[in-house]
């Protein structure tokens, strides 16, 4: 009975009170309607969802100062404070909310190779399993636009840039050798695996204002975190073995390797170019430490060290006799660095390297000993703040070069040189909204050795065009040091110059990715010197420069065809420099105008095997004939490689892989070598620099131990 009464009593005041309507649209920024929005006075049931055209209206009996809110999947949730008291009509405008993950990504002029990205290109498994790159990074990035195939040295070459403008990078800092050693047109490979590495970002151009000393490119790789298990592989190869251990612990991991590498059995059972007295030779040794100090911080720690050595004598077109090569090299580098997350949105960085390089080489009549140094440090602070994400930090690198050669007559040459390169940045990225990104950057420099500082502006955006595609544009000015060679020789310059600009388009969907891309380089301030008296520093200065333009194509698709990846790329360049000892402003001898690649990877479960081919072509490279008054007015024939390899999963635990490169033995010739002298005849005789081999074979057998003995290597075909 007293629950009827309060009922009643709770109904009588309800009608005393007079409903206040409330009614209105919500629109998105666009002003269309948008329908399914929760509108509602909060702390309250009180509420309506709009129609499809984005109207709402519903009644209330609260009265006075409340607080109606309007929310929905993707924008900004609205609150505002209204009156009660009357009829309300009130229209409403939701932002869009800014999803960093949904959102838009900088991609003009980067390729990530990483297994935790979404927008991944390549993996690190794809540079190892690339048919004719034999697990060299530089080999497979060298098939991706915007390189050109420079078969004598095995480097990177972009976009019309120098080897010596690509600088790579492991964990943000720099590597100062990063190519192992070798005798003149014979390829060097990297010294480091692509099994160390969980991602690799490698730039053609409009890099972050990070990263300097480069004017054409960068390879950063990121090292690998904690390990997920305790393993041991064994390696036995035609070339060498070698064995690795990793440990792992809780909040940590150890990893050490040892190598060996013998070229001189492969060398006796195929045929060589040159004679090799002592076939290439290497022992080295790597160490990996991952520490997590506390819950929120990363401790790394790289270190390797290898020996190397051969001697060769190869054609010469000057000397009767062979030139003679006799060469020792030992490599230290040390790489440390430390990473903590401040609060849920913030992160503190800070890395050191050393490197020392040593080089003892017996060239004809010519002893050199050459020893290289290098010190960088850096440090930053990331932070988000709303739609914001900053970085600001700062680096020094320090580095010391001596050279002592003594020539056939006993005088000895003890040039040298140093720098300390003190460099600031900072850069922000702004999520305008889901659909735009806009990074900006600014970078400053210092150069100890000119006393001279450059400021580098960055500028990139991002348009995402639909679901899977987007429009990317990017600028910037870069500056770097002159190379080794050249600063041995005079300090009377200064750094070279170059800028930035390009658009890219790209589409990911289901499996498939194509991108296209335009670029304009302008080099400004490159180094000249006279030709015809190289050592005289006076001769030297910053009157060199040049452009480089064209356009990159990439496809690759994953899904079409069961169990095939493949990708296709194709880039056109059009370059001009004059720098060194051009007389004049001409195409460069290391860049092709039409450079194709193709890779098709096929796995065939049914026999646990993956097969995989590459093709590789250019249209051939520019070369000076000194008989002709043209300068680089001839070109080479067109390059081509066909190569391939298959991996078996002869066990769980044991791969048998085996490779050809350059299976038909095409006869590619990378440039001409002319005498310093006309003949009686009054004409330079030549020599064609080609392959040190028409083929390249590789067989390996891998395996890994652990502790339950069933690791399954399927995944790594």
């Amino acid at each position: 009975m007293t629950k009827s009464i309060l009922t009643l009593i709770f109904l009588g005041t309800s009608l005393l009170t007079e409903a206040t309507t409330l009614k209105g649209r919500i629109t998105d920024p666009s002003g269309e309607g948008l329908p399914g929005v929760n509108v509602f006075i909060k702390d309250t049931y009180d509420g309506a969802t709009t129609d499809r055209y984005g109207n709402y209206s519903f009644d209330t009996y609260e009265t006075g100062e409340q607080t109606l809110v309007a929310s929905f999947i993707g924008y900004k949730k609205h609150e505002e404070t209204i009156d009660l008291s009357k009829t309300i009509a009130l229209n409403i405008e939701l932002k869009e909310e800014v999803n960093r993950l949904s959102g838009v990504t900088i991609t003009a002029g980067s390729f990530e190779a990483s297994d935790e990205k979404k927008a991944v290109v390549l993996k690190p498994l794809d540079i190892a399993m690339t048919a004719g790159a034999l697990a060299d990074i530089p080999g497979a990035l060298s098939k991706l636009p915007g390189t050109t195939t420079n078969g004598e040295t095995g480097r990177l070459f972009v976009r019309g840039g120098t080897a010596a403008e690509t600088q790579a990078f492991i964990d943000g800092i720099l590597v100062h050798s990063f190519y192992t050693p070798a005798p003149n047109n014979v390829p060097s490979r990297s010294r480091f695996s692509p099994f160390l590495f969980k991602g690799t970002f490698f730039s053609t151009g409009g890099y972050s204002a990070e990263y300097g000393q480069a004017l054409s490119s960068v390879l950063s790789l990121n090292s690998n975190d904690i390990a997920d298990e305790t393993r041991t592989d064994l390696s036995f190869m035609t070339v060498g073995m070698d064995a690795s251990h990793t440990q792992k612990w809780e909040n940590g991991s150890a990893y050490g390797q040892v190598n060996y590498t013998n070229l001189d059995p492969y060398m006796g059972l195929i045929d060589q170019a040159y004679d090799w007295e002592d076939g290439y030779t290497s022992q080295s040794g790597t160490f990996m430490l991952r520490q997590k100090l506390s819950k929120h911080d990363m401790l790394k720690v790289y270190t390797n060290y290898d020996h190397s050595a051969f001697v060769v004598n190869q054609p010469s077109i000057n000397h009767s006799d062979n030139d003679h090569t006799d060469m020792v090299n030992n490599n230290f580098y040390l790489n440390t660095s430390y990473k903590r997350a401040i609060g849920e949105n913030s992160t503190a960085y800070i890395g050191t390297s050393y490197g020392r390089t040593y080089t003892d080489v017996i060239f004809n009549e010519a002893h050199v000993k050459d020893t290289q140094q290098s010190v960088h440090t850096k440090g930053y602070f990331t932070s988000d703040i709303n739609s914001i994400s900053v970085k600001v930090g700062g680096e020094v690198i320090s580095t010391k070069h001596e050279e002592n050669t003594v020539i056939e007559n006993g005088e000895t040459f003890i040039p040298d040189y140093s720098n300390h390169l003190s460099a600031g940045f900072a850069e922000a990225d702004y999520y305008l909204t889901n659909s735009l990104t806009v990074r900006g950057g600014l970078r400053y420099s210092h150069y100890s050795m000119f006393s001279e500082s450059a400021i580098s502006p960055r500028l990139s955006m991002a348009l995402k065009t639909g679901e899977n595609a987007q429009l990317s544009w990017a600028y910037g000015k870069f500056h770097q040091l002159p190379t080794r060679d050249l600063l041995l020789r005079s300090q009377q310059m200064s750094y070279e110059r170059a800028d930035h600009y390009m658009m890219s388009y790209q589409t990911i969907n289901n499996g498939r990715t194509f991108r296209s891309e335009v670029y304009y380089k302008h080099y400004d301030d490159l180094v000249k010197f006279d030709g015809n008296d190289p050592y005289n520093p006076t001769t030297f200065n910053n009157n060199g420069g040049g452009y480089a333009r064209g356009i990159d194509l990439f496809w690759r698709d994953s899904k079409t065809f069961k169990n095939v990846d493949y990708w296709v790329s194709y880039s056109y360049i059009d370059t001009e420099r004059d720098f060194r000892d051009y007389p004049y402003q001409a195409k460069p001898t290391f860049a092709a105008g039409h450079n194709f690649a193709i890779v098709y990877k096929h796995f065939i479960p049914d026999i646990r095997t993956q097969i995989g081919a590459s093709f590789t072509y250019n249209n051939g490279r520019p070369y000076n004939n000194p008989n002709e008054d043209d300068f680089n007015g001839n070109r080479t024939k067109h390059y081509a490689d066909l190569s391939f390899n298959f991996a078996y999963l002869f066990k769980p635990n044991f791969i048998v892989y085996a490779s050809a490169s350059n299976l038909l033995g095409r006869d590619n010739v990378f440039g001409y070598e002319y005498a310093d002298n006309a003949n009686s005849n009054g004409v330079y005789e030549s020599r064609a620099v080609g392959q040190p081999a028409k083929r390249f074979y590789f067989i390996g057998l891998f395996i890994t131990l652990t502790k339950d003995k069933n690791k399954n290597n399927l995944e790594n075909l």
